[in-house]
């Protein structure tokens, strides 16, 4: 029997790899690193550094900050601060840089309610008292005013007139870790021309 060989297709294997599709190169190509982020001509940048130093050698309101700019490079410099603003070594402080001025100010502290030291005052006078001494105030007539002396708990100041009259023009505040107001004979009185507000995390009555 004779076969026809004609229309017949054969399949020969070739080695062949096609060419991936430019689809493929962008799926398979590695995600491309973020640009960093740049300050913008023209507009204002503000950072967040830290005190290094708050005096200077020579002059005022300038104060030593370290900090690192937009693309990670470290900077240490003497840099203005507001007026009247109180900064202290280890603080964190904003980084303002005015569009029109040649360098950065520090224009606030971070850590604003971070507990601050105590400022050192220059001591003028002093008096040592003794446990069985104290420092007596009079008044021009001879009275008993004011008097200052220790006992075991601590210092007390104790007022000697009878009655007293603490008068202050604007808002008096009183601070401790703990206070206590005792009336040892009578009542103990509030009166405001305004509310009164009592704030605490249990308010006791009686």
């Amino acid at each position: 029997m004779k076969l026809e060989e004609e229309g017949v297709a054969t399949t020969e294997p070739t080695n062949e790899v096609e060419a991936p599709s430019a689809l493929d190169e962008m799926l398979e190509a590695p995600a491309p690193e973020p640009a960093p982020l740049l300050p913008v001509p023209g507009i204002a940048t503000c950072l967040v550094g830290e005190i290094v130093d708050d005096r200077h050698p020579s002059l005022r309101g300038r104060v030593r900050v370290r900090w690192t700019d937009l693309e990670g490079q470290l900077f240490e410099k003497w840099l203005p601060t507001f007026q009247g603003l109180p900064v202290r070594v280890g603080d964190r402080v904003f980084l303002m840089q005015p569009a029109n001025w040649p360098e950065m100010v520090v224009t606030g502290v971070l850590d604003g309610f971070a507990r601050r030291p105590e400022v050192e005052r220059d001591e003028k006078a002093s008096l040592e008292l003794k446990r069985d001494e104290a420092l007596r105030i009079r008044s021009q007539s001879g009275e008993d005013l004011l008097e200052v002396f220790e006992e075991a708990s601590g210092p007390v100041v104790r007022l000697l007139t009878g009655d007293v009259d603490l008068d202050i023009p604007g808002t008096m505040r009183v601070r401790a870790d703990a206070i206590t107001l005792e009336a040892r004979k009578g009542q103990a009185r509030i009166e405001a021309s305004d509310d009164v507000v009592v704030r605490g995390e249990t308010v006791h009555l009686n």
